[in-house]
């Protein structure tokens, strides 16, 4: 089974499978505690518009110290800095039940944030590191994987600790300490990374505008659908449980399909593949929407929207791992964290405004216009190459 294992991964499989392991259980904690969030700020009866301005705290927090994640990844190293992110983590997720104010909430996650991107900064940092041309296709989309497998568990979670009460912040808690485990009781090899390379932010989104573009609209979907999905599926007088087994759903099809995108990433053209992802990412929701009283066609939409909009984050990833070399790798991961954010503060707030001018369908408006415009940039910047 070793034998296997190493043949598929390589002489580095030992670091790769804690690396896998450390995703999947991040992924879960992730994917529980975005939706619950917002269920119980929604609950409390806060407009969408307050949920969204909530929402934008994470991302706010990872755009204004992007350039300090990757000087301490090189200070202190990749597997320290994820422990230390986590550990902060813990202790501020037990303050949610203690500071129920929507201030105190925005200041928590504020600072989840700032530790979220550094932790997020190293995982990509370390597993770009280690992968070469010839597997980081398939490391990237194995670890994108277990990630949104971890994601996809976060809403059943929810099902089973309820919103109410310290019992989900507790699950929460235990799932980021069950993450540093393993970094500190297995020999794995932290790399050492070569002297940082100053990489300007401006200057590589417009050398890379697909790269960078593809993690806004994807931190635009992701944060958009698990904050909004839910209360667009309620307020559509859906029950909160149908709600989120939709968003199980959509997770659940990010899962199945990133082996499929692993291999194509090897055999198609990326810019090709990017195209098509985006292209479903943009008709799903509008059929979802259309047909939203047929369980079966809004079941195989959400299927199928969450294994393009995955895919589109792993394609963009292999991209930025093909396009910068070690030095500024952490850099580069540093700024795809940060326009990741850029989406993921830019969808709640316009979402949830407009979801309160126009109703739920508000929801369809806002994902479907963004996926439109990057569709429109990633098919020019195709044809212009």
């Amino acid at each position: 089974m070793t034998s296997t294992i190493q043949s598929f991964l390589g002489n580095q499989y030992r670091t790769y499978l804690v690396l896998f392991l450390c995703a999947l259980i991040i992924g879960i904690k992730l994917g529980t505690l975005i939706p619950l969030l917002s269920l119980i700020l929604e609950s409390r009866g806060y407009s969408n518009t307050e949920i969204g301005l909530n929402v934008v705290a994470q991302p706010l927090a990872v755009i204004l110290f992007v350039r300090i994640t990757p000087i301490i990844i090189h200070k202190i190293g990749l597997a320290r800095s994820i422990v230390i992110a986590q550990i902060f983590t813990i202790l501020l997720y037990f303050t949610f039940p203690i500071f129920e104010s929507l201030t105190a909430w925005f200041i928590i996650r504020f600072l989840i944030g700032f530790a979220g991107a550094l932790a997020w900064n190293a995982f990509d940092t370390w597993m770009l590191s280690m992968a070469d041309d010839s597997n980081r296709g398939k490391i990237v989309t194995i670890y994108n994987t277990v990630f949104v497998i971890g994601f996809a568990i976060g809403p059943m979670v929810i099902s089973l600790t309820g919103i109410e009460g310290w019992l989900p912040f507790v699950v929460i808690a235990a799932l980021s300490f069950l993450a540093i485990i393993p970094l500190i009781t297995i020999k794995i090899d932290d790399p050492k990374l070569p002297e940082k390379k100053s990489l300007p932010v401006f200057a590589a989104i417009i050398a890379a505008p697909t790269i960078f573009g593809a993690a806004i609209l994807c931190g635009l979907d992701d944060v958009m659908f698990v904050s909004f999905f839910p209360i667009f599926m309620i307020k559509s007088n859906f029950s909160q449980d149908l709600a989120l087994q939709f968003v199980t759903i959509t997770l659940v099809g990010g899962v199945i399909c990133q082996p499929i995108v692993g291999v194509l990433l090897d055999k198609v053209n990326k810019r090709l593949l990017m195209n098509i992802a985006v292209l479903i990412t943009f008709i799903c929701p509008i059929i979802f929407a259309l047909f939203i009283n047929n369980f079966y066609i809004m079941a195989i939409s959400c299927f199928m929207w969450g294994g393009a909009a995955s895919g589109i984050f792993a394609i963009s990833l292999t991209m930025l791992g093909e396009r910068y070399s070690a030095s500024q790798v952490a850099g580069a991961t540093a700024i795809l964290v940060m326009v990741f954010e850029v989406g993921s503060l830019t969808g709640p707030l316009i979402g949830g405004r407009v979801m309160d001018i126009v109703g739920p369908m508000g929801f369809i408006y806002s994902i479907t216009s963004f996926t439109f415009i990057f569709l429109v940039i990633s098919i020019y910047r195709t044809f212009r190459r």
